[in-house]
This record gives structure tokens, C-alpha cells and sequence, in this order.
């Protein structure tokens, strides 16, 4: 039987272009005694939205080292398609997209690709959870202090917690 973790997902960056923001993840081993959690803040620089959620997606799957069943929660789209039905055919064409363009953070995609096949791993998006309202609250107080370290220090630098 197959160890049990969920993951669960936030980033402040959202929309089109390019930004900088802060994200939490929850990562939630099911053990016979209960839950542990392990949660994790940190920064992203000059990003696009899907870019962080590649990102976030992909440090979270580096932190669980053996073959489990993985539940993602997660609000985009994006990783769940993509993971789910877009990689198989990426891979197939050489990582060109159906419309003969190469394919979009494709290094990322690749890297988390390889991670998820150690696991069997699904998808939960934009679905409530008991950890949602938490992960938002933290890691908009999370940009928040990002923000005002920017604004005190004339430029920002990574750091993760």
C-alpha cells in the first residue's frame, strides 16, 4: 500500500504578464497516528501565473521522496490539464503543442512530469478544503510583508521560510 500525502496550493500571482509574489504550500502525510503537515512560504520573482504554479507544484513533489498517492489541490487549471492530459501528447510530438508552437515553460513541465510519474497523483481544483481561507490569509500576509520589505529596501531578494 502506498503512503498518502495532499498538497495544497497558493500563490499571490495571478493574471497575465510577468510579477512578483509569494506562495504557501501545505504538504499533509496521512499516517496511522494522523496527519503530519509540513508548510512551507516562500517568494517568486518575475513570474507568470502559470509559471508559479509550475514552480510551487514542482518544490512541493521534490520534498516527497518516496512513491505515494498524491492528492494536489490546487486552483489552477492549468497544472491539472496539463498533468493530467497535455503532457502525454507534448511528449509525443517533441514537445511542440497541437498548433505546431513549441510548448510554454516546457523545462518546468518536463521536471514536474518526471516527479509525478514516481507517484500516482490527482488533481482537485478549485475545490474547498480545510486548509483554503488558511493558505490565502497566510500568504497574502506573506506578500504583504514581501511588499514592504521592497519598499524599505529599494529592491527584493529571495528568501523562503
Amino acid at each position: 500500500m502506498m503512503d498518502r500525502v495532499s498538497l495544497y496550493t497558493y500563490t499571490t500571482v495571478r493574471g497575465p504578464g510577468r510579477k512578483s509574489g509569494s506562495y504557501t504550500y501545505i504538504l499533509e502525510y496521512i499516517t496511522q497516528k494522523g496527519p503530519a503537515t509540513l508548510t512551507v512560504q516562500g517568494e517568486l520573482e518575475d513570474v507568470t501565473e502559470n509559471q508559479a504554479q509550475l514552480a510551487v507544484l514542482r518544490e512541493a513533489l521534490e520534498r516527497i521522496r518516496r512513491a505515494c498517492e498524491v492528492e494536489v489541490h490546487t486552483d489552477s487549471l492549468y497544472l491539472q490539464r496539463g498533468a493530467e492530459e497535455w503532457v502525454k501528447g507534448w511528449r509525443a510530438a517533441d514537445w511542440v503543442t497541437a498548433r505546431g508552437k513549441p510548448v510554454a515553460n516546457r523545462e518546468e513541465w518536463e521536471r514536474v512530469a518526471g516527479l509525478l510519474e514516481r507517484h500516482l497523483a490527482t488533481f482537485r481544483v478549485g475545490e474547498s478544503h480545510p486548509y483554503k481561507r488558511w493558505l490565502q490569509t497566510e500568504t497574502e500576509k506573506k506578500e504583504e510583508e514581501r511588499k514592504a520589505c521592497m519598499t524599505d529596501s529599494g529592491n527584493l531578494t529571495a528568501r523562503k521560510r
